[in-house]
């Protein structure tokens, strides 16, 4: 695979909550317009579905307008940052979510470990209609489970959901999974995912999902270790096995997409700056190890096998002052994708023909 010059450009553009910071974009790369933070998905009418501040936006051209529904009527239910939507091959829509509107947390400083009373649950929402009505949530996990960023849909229909659990007694975090095999309405975990480690961002978590041509599921997951770790499943998600180091990022989550061509899309930070070989890194409370949290630039590459083979990285974004992370990827059409980031709210797109060829 070719890449073209790695050439970027200063737009007048802004970043939220970062105002005063200049962002520097690929040359290839515009800012995006449709407003939302996101993520989003095409409903089976053909509408836009995108959310944003707990509210479900549906758009009939493209993005250029919304209309606005709220997902709750109390303060009991808030949806973190952390998200993800599917509309599935029946026309149901999930959304994946942990509900920051009921949620405590505190780590002690001695023992470097969680309190007994910190929880935030994971839940489930399904709207059977494209999007403009949704069914009551639905709790699949509680504990502290602190981030969803990846739902899936194989091909034999059952859907896989990215998540995440504190480990109370060893102050760390581990990651598993939760399959349906009725769209969404029952949930089963998985094994736990634990590689060790201790401190309020230690562990494995933070995972983003594919699956692979083989039918195998790959679980790309985030740590403290200069790399992602990778797990593989062979039986749709029910157990995780074979669990080694990958591709080497910042600690910071990483988001697999298989694009319409076929590629994998893997949007993530680089474990150092583009030309560089040293970052601050930070350890105590946060982790056993001193981890790279490297995220002034935001970068992809594509895979043509599978990720058996990478290209370079191509830093899309960045900046000097502002973190760009947790992205969430969305295809809009056949290979214009766009990205956002939950991290200061960048909102870019580009086609996959002019980062390839």
């Amino acid at each position: 695979m070719n890449l073209i010059k790695h050439e970027q450009i200063q737009l007048d553009f802004k970043l939220a909550p970062v105002t005063d910071v200049p962002v520097y974009l690929h040359e290839k790369i515009t800012p995006s317009d449709h407003g939302l933070a996101g993520p989003f998905v095409r409903n089976r009418q053909g509408e836009l579905v995108g959310f944003d501040a707990n509210q479900i936006h549906i758009s009939q051209d493209e993005g250029q307008t919304w209309q606005a529904w709220p997902l709750f009527d109390s303060d009991d239910f808030s949806i973190d940052d952390s998200r993800s939507l599917i509309c599935l091959e029946s026309g149901v829509i999930l959304l994946s979510f942990v509900n920051t509107g009921r949620r405590h947390f505190n780590w002690h400083r001695k023992t470097n470990k969680p309190t007994k009373n910190s929880w935030l649950f994971h839940w489930i929402m399904r709207s059977p209609d494209g999007g403009r009505t949704w069914e009551e949530p639905i709790r699949i996990q509680t504990g502290y489970a602190a981030a969803t960023t990846t739902i899936i849909q194989l091909k034999s229909g059952e859907i896989v959901v990215s998540a995440q659990n504190l480990d109370y007694e060893n102050g760390r975090h581990y990651a598993l999974s939760f399959r349906s095999d009725d769209d969404g309405l029952t949930w089963q975990a998985s094994n736990r995912l634990d590689i060790g480690g201790q401190g309020h961002h230690g562990g494995c978590y933070e995972g983003t999902l594919v699956e692979l041509k083989d039918k195998r599921l790959w679980y790309c997951i985030r740590t403290n270790r200069d790399w992602f770790w990778h797990a593989y499943s062979n039986d749709k998600g029910f157990s995780w096995t074979h669990v080694e180091p990958g591709l080497a990022a910042s600690s910071s989550p990483g988001m697999l997409t298989r694009l319409d061509s076929g590629r994998l899309m893997l949007t993530y930070n680089q474990l150092y700056k583009q030309g560089e070989a040293t970052t601050p890194r930070r350890a105590g409370l946060f982790s056993e190890v001193a981890a790279s949290w490297q995220r002034e630039e935001l970068s992809v590459r594509f895979s043509d096998d599978d990720g058996d083979t990478w290209s370079e990285p191509i830093v899309v974004a960045s900046c000097n002052g502002a973190w760009l992370a947790y992205p969430m990827v969305f295809e809009a059409t056949p290979g214009e994708i766009w990205i956002t980031t939950m991290q200061s709210e960048l909102k870019i797109r580009f086609f996959e023909r002019d980062l390839t060829v």
